[in-house]
């Protein structure tokens, strides 16, 4: 005999559109639970994520009677994680707690039940979540065999959980098979019945688990034909029904039996997570590495640390601060601590072939939680600090209209929230090398439906020319000394664009407007005025002959334009200008002015990213070069 366990992990991230929530519900989650309740005797533990449970509740409140139901029949096993679908060791360890316990809470009183297990998100393992995990309560989490392995166990030693320790106190742990991720349900079902088969003739008793999206079984592209028009899903739970040396288990029933023994586990995730952590080259030398050895020997190497996407992607690391510096500041206000929690969620911090790093609306939502749990408990005035780890202190500014943080070195500005519009209006993101862009793997027929991890195909023609890669990180108001009047392709392509100014020094003058002087090359001065301080002006001393300030923007409203003009989408070059106002549906205007007349460059930053669905072009923000022949102040209102 062996022991199957069938477990389901559904997800959407915070700020999804509710047409993908839609769409996802009606294509996975329901006919997914209704294919499980149809087969009674087939047990299945499921984790569905708060975000998620949230908005199932609002709108389809029939799928948690359906869900109860197979609890209450004791059909199913629910699984708790915390609360938003955070990244674990990415967040303060009394967030981590909080949000377990608030769902802990949350679906004992919705489903009647107390869950031990835990999903953890992304599978992303450091050994110090053993007594943050016990302090919450958790009995025991499923990892990948991936970790196991890295571990020095073999495969023939993964039939049952282990326990893994800190300073005397236990964590039970599940080895999630990775064989059964690529088999169910993209191949013939056969083959997982011969490899549960091959398992068992191993060893009788074994058990192997699935753990896995709940997303595949429809939601991927093309699983919703093959899964259930097609009939995979009846026929493959009609298989394990027939085979009598199929047992289906609960994890919670065989955490009572004695371990298989201790482990101790190293820093790790899945094996694709750390591929895609990896920078291009380093990526690129991994996946060459495994093309060259016997699989047997995969678990002796592995890619990168989790945390270094905040290396990879500035942004995801400002945006990982300003969670850190709200967490920090946050109240006791149970609906504070809610937007904090969703501002949390792990999706939007990361990117591979799911992380969304690369969708503007995730990020959106994360600093719109952000803003709004940071307006429960505003922390005025100005500060300076090292706010995003990086060995330099930040100037931070905050008030009841904005929390602002400045880079002293280049003068320029990382991060603007605007509390009254509720966004960061520099939520861009930069173009880079990704991996991927090195190739496009052909699709080929091979009788059964491919895997996300196997399919990556061009969503668009002429994608090549959109691979533009910056050579420096983006600002709001970065200065630089021109030789010559660049194009608008120039720009674009970041050719031709100067020299960035280097700021020696910097002075607060006032506290209460912001105002601060920067010392280099030439003198910069920056300050808030006007009615609310709403009005940002930058004033240039000194002398140049062609002097550049650019501005980088992520702002995502339809009809984004330039004095009702020009759209924001596309590249231009404008002539002998006093000023521009930017302009979207639903959005107050920013204006620009200057006292000295300017030529305007811009573009609109686009990358080649992708996902589920393959390789596509996303709009990531907008960059704007104003060229003045003399220094100018310029006023920003905001």
């Amino acid at each position: 005999m062996i022991r199957f366990a069938l477990y389901i992990h559904n997800h959407q991230p915070t700020g999804n559109f509710d047409e993908i929530y839609e769409h996802t519900y009606e294509h996975s989650y329901l006919p997914l639970l209704k294919a499980l309740m149809k087969h009674k005797t087939i047990k299945f533990g499921i984790h569905n994520s708060g975000i998620l449970l949230e908005w199932i509740l609002k709108k389809h409140p029939e799928f948690f009677e359906m869900l109860k139901d197979t609890v209450k029949r004791g059909q199913s096993e629910i699984l708790t994680a915390a609360y938003a679908e955070p990244i674990l060791s990415f967040i303060p360890k009394k967030d981590v707690i909080d949000q377990i316990k608030y769902f802990n809470d949350y679906l004992y009183k919705h489903f009647d039940y107390q869950p031990k297990g835990l999903w953890l998100t992304e599978r992303i393992w450091e050994p110090k979540l053993i007594t943050t995990l016990l302090d919450a309560g958790i009995e025991y989490i499923l990892l990948d065999d991936t970790h196991f392995l890295y571990a020095g166990l073999e495969e023939k030693d993964l039939c049952s959980y282990y326990v893994t320790e800190d300073e005397g106190r236990i964590l039970k742990v599940f080895p999630i098979s990775m064989k059964l991720r690529y088999l169910i349900p993209f191949h013939p079902i056969d083959e997982t019945i011969d490899f549960l088969k091959e398992e068992e003739n191993k060893k009788d008793n074994c058990l192997k688990t699935l753990g896995d999206d709940g997303e595949k079984f429809g939601g991927w592209p093309g699983t919703y034909d093959w899964v259930f028009k097609k009939g995979w899903l009846d026929e493959f739970l009609c298989r394990i029904e027939r085979e009598s040396w199929i047992k289906p288990v609960f994890l919670h029933k065989i955490a009572n039996e004695p371990p298989a023994g201790r482990i101790y586990l190293p820093t790790s995730s899945y094996e694709e997570m750390g591929e895609w952590v990896l920078p291009p080259k380093r990526g690129m030398q991994y996946e060459e590495l495994k093309k060259t050895i016997d699989k047997k020997y995969y678990y002796l190497i592995h890619g990168g640390y989790f945390k270094n996407f905040l290396r990879k992607y500035p942004e995801a690391n400002n945006m990982q601060k300003r969670m850190l510096y709200v967490s920090k500041n946050i109240g006791n206000d149970i609906n504070a601590k809610l937007a904090l929690w969703r501002g949390q969620c792990s999706c939007a911090y990361w990117h591979g072939i799911f992380g969304g790093l690369y969708l503007p609306h995730l990020r959106e939502a994360i600093y719109k939680n952000l803003i709004e749990a940071d307006n429960f408990n505003i922390q005025k005035g100005l500060k300076s600090f090292d706010f995003d780890a990086d060995g330099k202190k930040e100037i931070i500014y905050s008030d009841e209209e904005f929390f602002i943080v400045i880079k002293p070195q280049s003068a320029s500005f990382i991060e603007i929230d605007d509390r009254r519009k509720n966004i960061n209006i520099l939520n861009y993101l930069g173009r880079r090398n990704e991996k991927y862009h090195q190739k496009i793997l052909q699709e080929t027929d091979s009788g059964g439906v491919k895997s996300i991890h196997e399919v990556l195909r061009s969503k668009e023609e002429n994608l090549h020319d959109y691979l533009i890669y910056d050579q420096y990180n983006r600002s709001f108001g970065l200065d630089r000394m021109l030789n010559n009047m660049p194009t608008k392709e120039n720009f674009r392509r970041g050719e031709e664009i100067g020299k960035i100014i280097d700021y020696k020094n910097c002075t607060i003058l006032d506290e209460k407007k912001c105002m601060i002087k920067f010392s280099g090359q030439i003198e910069k001065t920056i300050q808030l005025s006007g009615e609310n301080n709403r009005i940002l002006q930058i004033t240039y001393q000194g002398t140049t002959k062609l002097f550049g300030v650019e501005f980088s923007l992520g702002i995502f409203r339809s009809k984004l334009r330039l004095n009702d003009a020009k759209e924001l989408t596309e590249t231009y070059a404008l002539d002998n200008l006093e000023n521009f106002t930017i302009q979207a549906d639903n959005f107050s205007p920013i204006k620009f002015r200057a006292n000295e007349n300017f030529s305007l460059l811009g573009y609109p930053i686009e990358t080649i990213s992708s996902s589920e669905a393959g390789f596509e072009k996303n709009f990531q923000g907008f960059s704007l070069l104003l060229i003045f022949k003399k220094l100018p102040t310029i006023s920003i209102e905001l």
